[in-house]
């Protein structure tokens, strides 16, 4: 895996070399950006799933004692 990221930078380095155009870096750094909102976003509904579970098996937990018990 490190071998991949120093590839990353050594082909980083060529091209701003080659083509040292700020506009593609700053288009990059835009889609990094929304990307990192998304993920956080997914996130929060794994989250969000996760207590909607725990509440629906709790609710049903009582429920079922309360039968159990009637």
């Amino acid at each position: 895996m490190t071998n991949i990221i120093l590839a990353c930078c050594i082909l980083h380095k060529f091209l701003r070399g080659v083509d040292n155009d700020d506009s593609l870096i700053e288009e990059v750094d835009r889609e990094l950006l929304q990307q990192d909102i998304q993920v956080s976003a997914s996130q929060v509904r794994d989250d969000d799933h996760k207590l909607g579970s725990h509440v629906r098996d709790t609710i049903a937990n009582e429920m079922w004692q309360d039968y159990v018990n009637n």
